[in-house]
């Protein structure tokens, strides 16, 4: 048993073709990849569709390999002697937008700092809304991200909504956060949250107007991660008022074995087995 076992380990080396050792380098997604429309970002409109009619569609985007959800639509129709007509979107945009002053809504694709985690022109995306999405090509381990506020979202927590739907979170009680949770399968393998304002106790850290980073580790191996934002400043039945965004960056996936790695690991694992099984032998003799 002995010898085969050594045979069967050279030959699953030489049949991986590489040397046996290594790690693949983490994988930063900094959307790089990716083309912006000279609007200044994508919010998952495929352009051509009817202005007077409903719609809606779910695409995902993807940027290096990994998806990132995405929903788009326009609500047509009439309620009473009301009628509308306005477009929407939830998941994930992406953008290149530098826009640091105007916290209204019609700044919503813009970061806090002002473009990418790599400076004014680099782009990065935009998360909207309970349920957006990052789906992975395989299992693995994601180690975080870079996160801000986008302008939009730190208008409106530190200074007075000019739709007058929210008031500037409180001193000494106001927060909002984001929480992501890693899933595997149907399995929930844990969640982090991250927050992006925090007024609480005598020394708050306050509202995050720069990047920072929002650690994953924690999540373990996942196939995909969930976000849902919640806050201090709600609405007794509507729910949330804070604008539920943030701003993502060099989503950094962890390493995984190489090809060949893998191949030696099983080969270790069949020699210990087998001189576990040879001590056993021994014994028994």
């Amino acid at each position: 048993m002995r010898p085969v076992v050594r045979v069967w380990c050279f030959a699953l080396t030489l049949v991986s073709g590489l040397e046996p050792v290594g790690l693949r380098a983490d994988v930063v997604v900094d959307f790089g990849d990716l083309t912006v429309p000279a609007a200044g970002y994508f919010n998952g409109d495929p352009g051509g569709m009817p202005t007077n009619e409903s719609w809606n569609v779910s695409t995902p985007w993807v940027s290096g390999s990994v998806a990132f959800s995405n929903t788009a639509g326009r609500d047509v129709g009439a309620y009473g002697e009301w009628s509308y007509n306005y477009t929407y979107w939830s998941g994930f945009a992406y953008s290149n937008v530098v826009n640091t002053t105007d916290g209204t809504f019609l700044n919503q694709y813009a970061s806090k700092p002002g473009g990418g985690f790599g400076g004014a022109g680099t782009t990065y995306a935009v998360a909207y809304g309970d349920g957006a999405t990052v789906v992975l090509p395989v299992p693995t381990k994601v180690a975080g991200f870079r996160i801000a506020n986008t302008t939009y979202a730190y208008g409106i927590m530190a200074f007075p909504d000019p739709n007058n739907l929210s008031t500037p979170l409180a001193s000494g009680t106001g927060w909002f956060a984001t929480t992501a949770t890693g899933k595997l399968g149907t399995m929930t393998t844990g969640s982090a949250t991250f927050y992006l304002a925090d007024l609480r106790g005598a020394s708050p850290p306050g509202i995050l107007a720069t990047w920072a980073w929002f650690d994953l580790s924690s999540l373990r191996t996942v196939d995909r991660i969930e976000f849902t934002f919640d806050g201090s400043d709600k609405h007794p039945i509507f729910g949330l008022n804070t604008p539920a965004y943030f701003a993502m960056d060099n989503l950094t996936v962890a390493a995984v074995p190489e090809p060949s790695s893998i191949a030696l690991l099983a080969c270790g694992g069949a020699v210990v087995g087998a001189m576990a099984w040879r001590r056993r032998r021994q014994r028994a003799a």
